[in-house]
């Protein structure tokens, strides 16, 4: 049972309250319903609670409730970023409707595309035009296959910072189709520098050069998603992403129960290579990205 009305979020839409502490029973059992497309959510719980304002990879969760008990949750990151798990037009309302209001500031959102797509319905005609809009298959791994090459694979040192930034900073403006210079190269470097240090961040390397690296957005015993996949671009077209990728699932398979990740469908080249590292297809995700100028 979810515990009793906050006053304090007497302005927000019908049945959305901000969730505290006491909340994380009825929060885990509602994620848990679909632990592989929420595991994002989970994994944030596992690590950070219900709330941490002083986690900058953590946020705020908003639960809707329909007869004291929560049908739906979502989340507005730190970074900027929004998460929903539920469904129903009454749910998605509220969630645009925060997002228009006290929430407005969110600039990524990434999610199943059945409530993403809903949430979008209520949200576009009254917010921010979008600079991407796009389909993402979301795929799973839970058992290595026998057979499967895998690269060596080590967790990235501070030594690799400047390398890992750069790499970083081309990812994003190939995968967000973004000019080059548009980005804050001070907080990407603050980004990764915390990820390497929290063992988030790991890399293969071939003559003492850093050819690909990855990253671990979530994880707990439940499960763990990958992130940040890059090979540079003169190294591409080797098997770098998949061994890579097999080498950095393995790793995580020691301690959790599953891998995911999502890609954009467009991308051939990469969804062969987490097929190939044992990857299959789960669900279908959407990466929505707005135009902030």
């Amino acid at each position: 049972m979810v515990s009793s009305f906050d006053p304090r979020a007497a302005n927000l839409p019908p049945r959305l309250r901000r969730l505290v502490e006491t909340d994380r029973r009825e929060l885990v059992r509602l994620l848990q319903r679909d632990p592989f497309s929420n595991i994002y959510l989970l994994s944030r719980i596992a690590v950070d609670g219900v709330v941490n304002e002083e986690s900058t990879a953590h946020g705020r969760f908003y639960g809707h409730a329909e007869n004291d008990s929560l049908d739906g949750v979502v989340f507005f990151g730190h970074r900027k970023g929004v998460v929903l798990a539920g469904e129903g037009d009454e749910f998605v309302r509220s969630c645009a409707d925060l997002a228009l209001t006290e929430e407005a500031d969110w600039v990524i959102l990434v999610g199943p595309r059945t409530v993403t797509d809903a949430f979008l319905s209520f949200y576009r005609w009254r917010g921010r035009p979008t600079h991407i809009n796009r389909v993402q298959d979301f795929y799973v791994l839970s058992k290595m296959a026998p057979g499967v090459p895998v690269a060596p694979i080590d967790g990235a040192e501070l030594d690799d910072l400047d390398e890992i930034v750069e790499m970083s900073e081309q990812m994003l403006l190939e995968d967000f189709r973004l000019r080059p210079g548009s980005l804050s190269r001070e907080g990407i470097r603050e980004s990764m520098r915390q990820k390497i240090i929290d063992g988030r961040s790991w890399v293969c390397r071939e003559h003492g050069e850093v050819v690909f690296k990855a990253d671990v957005s979530a994880q707990f015993a439940g499960g763990a998603q990958i992130e940040g996949v890059f090979t540079k671009p003169h190294r591409r077209g080797r098997g770098h992403a998949r061994r890579g990728v097999a080498a950095l699932s393995a790793e995580l398979l020691r301690s959790s129960a599953f891998v995911s990740l999502h890609v954009d469908r467009d991308n051939l080249a990469a969804r062969r290579a987490y097929e190939k590292a044992g990857f299959r297809p789960h669900s279908e995700f959407r990466l929505v990205l707005l135009n902030v100028g």
